[in-house]
């Protein structure tokens, strides 16, 4: 993922930029919500990734959601969307001027440009073809409040493993810290002899490293984020980091699923479909859309053939065989139950990697407090006990 930096023409002929992340510099385009009439130059931001990570600002969902019902409200009452939208949205919340929300030429560049969610957008455009912009905004909201009721419960079981990871990671540190920094004080600013065991020297040696090799650490950490992508492709196929890659694999064909059902309800064919969902994504994901796309438009391929692909969960490829020659309700019917499976999978993938998180994190609580007990406190007692 790269960031780029648009430079626009704005309302009153000043030249205004942004920046804006993509793949590539047509993505970008996209993303940016400005039209490509006005657009000056689109180059490369080296630093957009640190700046977007700390200054970008996003309305919460539940903002958004309202945004949406009272756009919609206003819609219904016969305003136009670009003064609605300034009626019913902080757009300074989000460092948006008057002049871009003037600049925007159809009603999805006010969402892009908003930063909204993309199904909001996606609906949006549907909408604004349909004569339906109205409908398209309360469907919005209502897609975006049940996808946040679902994603809560989604984060539900890996909030506690977060925590529990949390305190492991607090007692693997800490109490070798504290204990260790504590023996060291004793023997050498009050002169205390103190019979070492072999979880004593464990201690000392966790308190050294923490305290005097942390840096070494840190550059683990910093390697294994530099390398991540070729570190992933190795260790995805490992038992634990298994569970990581099905969750990942379900979480795409369930993005997809749930996308393919609302864009053929607006009117989409296959080829639009795969064309929308691969200039909204980025990496390997985008990659995949693209080779969907050109087997569509050039092979000829049924669509349930297209989801051969390892990449993607089996269940697709097994419930779309022939797909295309069901009845509408056939096909939404297919497309629910395959949303249903799929949901269901993620849970229990979600709840095993929190299980497993959670077990590790307990045991690593444990072990810290072992070594703390008998590397600490026996050799205190036997201390007092001379």
């Amino acid at each position: 993922m790269a960031y780029f930096i648009v430079k626009y023409i704005g309302q009153e002929g000043n030249t205004l930029k942004k920046s804006v992340d993509g793949s590539t510099r047509d993505e970008a385009i996209s993303k940016s919500g400005v039209p490509k009439s006005i657009i000056l130059s689109v180059t490369l931001d080296h630093l957009g990734g640190l700046r977007s990570a700390l200054l970008e600002t996003r309305l919460p969902k539940n903002e958004q959601i309202l945004a949406l019902v009272t756009l919609a409200s206003k819609m219904q009452a016969g305003k136009t969307v670009g003064k609605a939208i300034i009626e019913a949205i902080d757009y300074k919340k989000v460092q948006v001027t008057k002049e871009q929300l003037e600049s925007c030429e159809i009603p999805s560049d006010y969402l892009k440009l908003l930063k909204f969610d993309e199904t909001a957008i996606l609906l949006t455009e549907a909408g604004d073809r349909s004569g339906k912009l109205a409908e398209s905004f309360k469907k919005a909201a209502d897609i975006i409040r049940s996808r946040e009721k679902t994603r809560k419960e989604f984060a539900k079981p890996l909030r506690l493993a977060l925590i529990n990871i949390i305190a492991g990671i607090s007692a693997g540190i800490g109490f070798p810290i504290f204990g260790g920094g504590m023996l060291e004080s004793f023997e050498r600013e009050q002169n205390l002899k103190i019979t070492k065991t072999s979880f004593t020297h464990i201690l000392e040696a966790l308190n050294y490293f923490y305290t005097n090799q942390w840096f070494i650490a840190v550059a683990i950490i910093a390697v294994i984020f530099i390398f991540r992508k070729p570190i992933w492709t190795v260790i995805r196929s490992w038992p634990f980091f298994q569970l990581f890659d099905n969750r990942l694999r379900v979480q795409r064909g369930l993005d997809f699923i749930q996308s393919y059902q609302l864009l053929t309800s607006s009117g989409y064919t296959n080829p639009m479909v795969f064309k929308f969902m691969m200039e909204r994504s980025s990496g390997r994901q985008r990659l995949m859309y693209e080779v969907g796309l050109n087997e569509l438009s050039s092979q000829s391929r049924e669509l349930g053939d297209i989801f051969q692909n390892p990449e993607w969960p089996k269940i697709i490829s097994q419930n779309l065989q022939g797909f295309e020659q069901l009845a509408p309700d056939g096909r939404d019917q297919v497309l629910t139950n395959l949303n249903e499976a799929l949901t269901e999978m993620f849970v229990q993938y979600s709840d095993k990697i929190a299980r497993i998180a959670s077990i590790a994190s307990v045991a690593v609580i444990i072990s810290s407090i072992m070594i703390f007990a008998l590397g600490f406190y026996v050799p205190l007692m036997s201390m007092n006990t001379r």
